[in-house]
């Protein structure tokens, strides 16, 4: 896994989610940002993904927070990710990569 990528991804999607939620503040359209932690699934082959959070209750999680209309939506540990400052988002990168670097092909 490339980890930048992976990263750059999260954040241009993030970025563009508050800014069309901005865009389209005086229509009728709602934009929701679902941001998902780890979740264990079987997503590209059985036993691949055993860690994060149960798949039944993060679902059950996400469909509170619309329930309770939140804009930005985490579970678990996500919760904590969406309110970051730039000094945390890059703390949690390094520790991520150090925490991975020997699984990168």
């Amino acid at each position: 896994m490339l980890f930048a990528p992976y990263l750059a991804t999260k954040a241009v999607l993030h970025s563009f989610t508050i800014s069309l939620r901005h865009q389209l503040s005086d229509t009728s359209v709602e934009v929701i940002e679902v941001a998902p932690p780890a979740v264990i699934t079987d997503l590209g082959g059985a036993g691949l993904h055993t860690h994060g959070e149960p798949l039944d209750a993060f679902a059950d999680g996400i469909f509170e927070g619309l329930q309770e209309g939140h804009k930005e939506i985490g579970y678990g540990t996500s919760i904590v990710r969406l309110r970051m400052s730039r000094d945390e988002v890059d703390e949690y990168a390094e520790t991520m990569y150090n925490a991975t670097k020997n699984l990168i092909e």
